[in-house]
């Protein structure tokens, strides 16, 4: 079962950035205006790298930060997804 979270970046250059976690392995793709930007490969079990850095944009750049968060099932278990743009907090989303 693919997770999808789609989100805007940018004012006066607007760009659509794509998170896409899929499968057992759960590979992490990230692709910005449809074009593959970080692909994970995937891991069985956790999602390692966890945090994903980019930055997008020509003239208006933004650096965005994309954090996955799963604990196990001992601490709770919660999984979601932190989006930090220019180093602030943008949003959270359930996983």
């Amino acid at each position: 079962m693919a997770r999808t979270v789609v989100f805007s970046v940018g004012v006066h250059e607007p760009h659509e950035v794509a998170l896409r976690i899929a499968g057992i392995r759960n590979r992490v793709t990230i692709t910005v205006d449809g074009v593959l930007a970080i692909d994970s490969g995937g891991n069985l079990g956790i999602v390692m790298p966890n945090v994903f850095d980019l930055e997008i944009g020509w003239l208006e750049k933004h650096m965005v930060s994309v954090r996955l968060i799963a604990q196990q099932v001992i601490d709770g278990g919660a999984k979601y997804i932190d989006v930090f743009i220019d180093g602030r907090f943008a949003f959270r989303h359930d996983w």
